[in-house]
């Protein structure tokens, strides 16, 4: 070392040791780091048995409500709940969502006078929403009608059927259950900004106006063409294509116009995997989308969207059809008189001035099925019902009483069956190309 730099040298230390150094302080430093990063390492492993054991407890939740029916009861006196309970009993797809972690929670609530309303969470994809909510009040809102609903996006009110039961056969003070939203096209969901508004029916004529995005990405429908021709007895069908979204798999048939029978709907639609697992048709909610009549139907069935198959099997059976002809009842409103109806068995008709009642025989036990479809009047024009109602008594009878909007209509009136119990031989299956 040069003389000059080993000057330099002694001076820094001489410097160097006039500092006075605080070894208190830094020990308590040194210990305090190491605690928290001890700290932070126990919550991390905190946080990841935490997700852990949500996850299993949410395994054995949507498990277990589908095998006990005691368990399914007791979660479902949960607040909040009920809506899910409901799903996932009956449709294997929400139990894969919510398995699968694609349910997002919300839990956004608001109160105005003294009703208060909560948007419990949202299941989204690209054919529609299901939003299951919570309103209670204290006082009975088991009539409590419901004057407006919308959906909007950014601003604009979405294009979208909705489906919902807000009516309650007893009083109550607490309704859960959930919207189904079903959107006419696939909607865009970047920078999406969506509202739920609800005006009620009360003196107040309160309104909620929950405005909520989503955070989780949007899963894409799975797509197959598949243009496959079954046959029943002579009636041409086409299976055109199979769609499949986490809410729900659409199964898009369209008729044959020379079929010498109308064919009124499908009693088993069903998807099969390699394993014989099996997705049939929706109990609840949107079921179909078009009308038979018009020669094209999307039928919605549960969904497989979280499973991948090695082979999946689309299976079709219990085809209802009507000789074209004895396919519909002829009513005239004014003469309250049934003009002409087929000669199908235990059919009985009656008509007054805007309504029609009619009773077919079943062989099914609790299900409410529509008997009544598309009405055409004298000029081609198309009659709208009002409102409808069935039921099944337990003489196994389906009754059903339409009411229907006359103003203007030209009589007579012919009103399509959409259900009656005449089977067509067979069922025919059709392999969905997976790759």
């Amino acid at each position: 070392m040069k003389q000059v730099e080993k000057h330099d040298y002694d001076i820094f230390v001489k410097e160097l040791a006039k500092i006075d150094i605080p070894h208190e302080q830094l020990e308590e430093s040194r210990r305090n780091s190491v605690i928290r990063f001890q700290k932070e390492k126990r919550n991390r492993q905190r946080t990841w048995k935490s997700i852990v054991v949500t996850c299993a407890l949410l395994l054995l939740f949507v498990t277990s409500i589908r095998v006990s029916p005691a368990f399914a009861s007791a979660i479902a006196k949960i607040p909040g709940f009920a809506p899910l309970v409901e799903m996932i009993t009956y449709d294997k797809g929400v139990k894969d969502i919510l398995h699968n972690n694609y349910y997002e929670d919300l839990g956004l609530s608001q109160t105005k006078n003294g009703l208060s309303f909560t948007l419990q969470g949202v299941i989204a994809d690209e054919t529609g929403m299901i939003l299951p909510y919570t309103f209670s009040a204290p006082f009975d809102v088991h009539d409590l009608e419901t004057k407006k609903m919308e959906l909007r996006l950014n601003g604009e009110v979405l294009p979208a059927g909705i489906s919902y039961s807000w009516y309650s056969e007893k009083e109550t003070s607490l309704i859960e259950d959930k919207f189904v939203f079903s959107f006419k096209n696939p909607i865009n969901y970047d920078n999406a900004n969506f509202e739920l508004y609800i005006q009620f029916a009360d003196e107040k004529q309160t309104e909620f106006t929950i405005p909520f995005s989503l955070k989780k990405p949007i899963a894409k429908t799975k797509s197959y063409e598949l243009n496959e021709k079954m046959s029943f007895e002579g009636q041409q069908i086409t299976i055109k294509s199979v769609s499949i979204s986490p809410l729900r798999t659409g199964v898009t048939i369209a008729l044959d116009p020379h079929n010498d029978q109308r064919i009124l709907g499908f009693d088993d639609i069903r998807l099969l995997d390699e394993k014989g697992e099996e997705w049939t048709t929706i109990n609840n909610g949107l079921t179909a989308t078009g009308n038979l009549i018009d020669g094209e139907e999307t039928f919605f069935m549960q969904s497989n969207y979280f499973r991948e198959p090695k082979k999946l099997t689309l299976s079709i059976g219990k085809v209802k059809a009507l000789p074209k002809g004895q396919d519909f009842i002829e009513v005239d409103f004014n003469q309250k008189k049934v003009l002409s109806k087929p000669p199908l068995s235990g059919l009985k008709v009656q008509v007054n001035k805007h309504m029609v009642t009619i009773n077919v025989p079943t062989s099914y036990e609790n299900k409410n099925i529509s008997l009544l479809g598309t009405a055409i009047d004298a000029n081609g024009e198309t009659v709208y019902s009002n409102s409808g109602s069935y039921h099944r008594p337990d003489d196994y009878v389906i009754e059903q009483t339409e009411t229907y909007d006359i103003k203007g209509v030209a009589n007579p009136v012919r009103i399509y069956f959409s259900h009656y119990e005449n089977f067509l031989d067979g069922t025919q299956t059709v392999d969905i190309p997976l790759k």
